[in-house]
């Protein structure tokens, strides 16, 4: 059964906030796959967003995450400036009985929840 999420990205270079939609892998483990794909290609955090849409061709732009209604992880990757910018994700699950989504995670660093959910890493 395939696991669906949205992905938000805000405080990126001349993007004011993109959100996509992948069908399948959304739970967290999963989440930190495609991150940690991006960061292999692209491991300055100013990059980041374009690495994840260029390692993620599957994934579909949608306008707001509420046209992702069947979405059951939502995760947000912000680019927080300075002089030294740094990437922070938070992430939530759709639960019905609780009416709504729950905080699952965050916000922390990327490199934590990538470690956190991916331990060993991506094969070389």
């Amino acid at each position: 059964m395939a696991t669906r999420a949205i992905y938000s990205f805000t405080g990126f270079p001349g993007v004011p906030e993109r959100h996509l939609y992948l069908h399948h892998d959304g739970y967290p483990t999963g989440a930190a796959w495609r991150y940690a794909q991006a960061l292999r290609e692209a491991p300055e955090p100013a990059s980041f967003l374009s690495a994840f849409i260029h390692t993620q061709p599957k994934a579909e732009l949608i306008e707001t995450p509420e046209q992702a209604a069947d979405a059951e992880y939502r995760y947000r990757v912000a680019l927080l400036p300075g002089l030294d910018p740094k990437l922070q994700v938070q992430s939530w699950r759709w639960l019905p009985s609780a009416g709504g989504w729950i905080p699952r995670c965050g916000p922390l660093p990327l490199a934590v929840f990538i470690q956190r959910f991916l331990p060993s890493g991506l094969p070389d």
